[in-house]
């Protein structure tokens, strides 16, 4: 019975070991809901401008990075202009932002592009859209036919004739003009050197354009925050990992010794 005993000791820890190795290597579940990849807004056919944020979903299972593109209908795919993409994938979220402030008015089309490691792509699209155009001017709803009103007449005033104003006009005496003097002339001169010293400085003063604050820092705290809830998660998940680990091992040991010790009981 003791050599049963040891066998099925030796028997029973390796599978003990190999279930071990399994829950360990089990991959963390997501916590995200998956979506198709696309560009969900603006949607097909919406009227936009200004600065327009773009959402959506840009995933694969083998993912490089993803881009976006506009072009003006109509006019072929050579036309495609890159203006945001990152190496990140986006679950349902803001993929960037399309500035539309300049863009002549007319009928554009977005493409959104996944890139896989190997090169290869996946395209998705949101077509129609009206940039700087506005909304279409409702057609007015027909009254029903009924008799035309007669216009009710109204007394015109007779206007009030005014007298004509006379212009009269009064000649002034001339003045004789001053004879100038070394008084006045000294005078006059200063009065030019401090004019043109006040304009010197004014020229000398020079004002700094004001910058302004990145376009991208709202873009970069965002991902940030979204980088640090990624980790925070994958370290959750392998002290959970761990943990389980530590526990099947205590309890292997634990169901190994009092089997052993029912064995030795029973062939005692």
């Amino acid at each position: 019975m003791t050599n049963l005993a040891r066998r099925l000791l030796n028997f029973k820890l390796p599978l003990l070991l190999l279930a071990l190795v399994c829950v360990l290597e089990l991959p963390a579940p997501r916590t995200f809901a998956q979506s198709g990849p696309g560009i969900t807004s603006p949607a097909t056919g919406s009227s936009v401008q200004g600065s327009v944020p773009l959402r959506g979903t840009a995933s694969s299972d083998s993912f490089a990075r993803y881009e976006l593109y506009f072009k003006q209908e109509p006019s072929g795919d050579e036309s495609y202009i890159w203006f945001a993409g990152n190496t990140t994938q986006v679950f349902d979220g803001e993929l960037g932002t399309w500035h539309t402030g300049d863009l002549p008015a007319g009928i554009y089309t977005l493409r959104l592009r996944i890139v896989r490691p190997d090169g290869n792509y996946g395209e998705f699209f949101a077509r129609d859209l009206r940039v700087n155009l506005e909304a279409p001017t409702p057609t007015p709803t027909e009254t029903p036919e009924g008799p035309t009103p007669t216009p009710i007449p109204i007394d015109t005033p007779t206007p009030i004739t005014q007298p004509t104003p006379v212009a009269v006009s009064v000649e002034q005496p001339a003045l004789a003009e001053p004879t100038p003097t070394p008084e006045l002339v000294a005078l006059n001169s200063g009065g030019n050197t401090g004019d043109s010293q006040s304009a010197a400085a004014g020229d000398s003063q020079a004002v700094q354009p004001a910058t302004e604050p990145s376009a991208g820092s709202a873009i970069t705290r965002e991902l940030g925050a979204a980088i640090s809830l990624d980790r925070l998660g994958e370290r959750f998940f392998t002290g959970a990992r761990w943990a389980m680990g530590i526990f099947l091992i205590v309890f292997a040991i634990f169901a190994a010794k009092r089997l052993l010790q029912w064995v030795l009981a029973r062939a005692g």
